[in-house]
């Protein structure tokens, strides 16, 4: 069972290894440390969504995908 429901996120966005990809592309640090994916609202990098795509990519590598 999951622990928790970010860790259920990642369990579910694992089922899609493209989109995990590609997050982990787009979610990137710029200069100055923010995440270059979040231009209406700066977040600074590692933001949760790239967190999220990583513990998927954890997920399916686990899983040998």
């Amino acid at each position: 069972m999951v622990p928790d429901v970010f860790a259920a996120c990642a369990e579910q966005l694992a089922a899609t290894p493209d989109l995990v990809d590609r997050l982990l592309r787009e979610h990137t640090p710029d200069h100055v440390g923010l995440c270059r994916a979040h231009d209406a609202h700066p977040e600074r990098h590692p933001c949760s969504i790239r967190t999220l795509a990583e513990l998927a990519a954890e997920r399916l590598n686990r899983m040998g995908t």
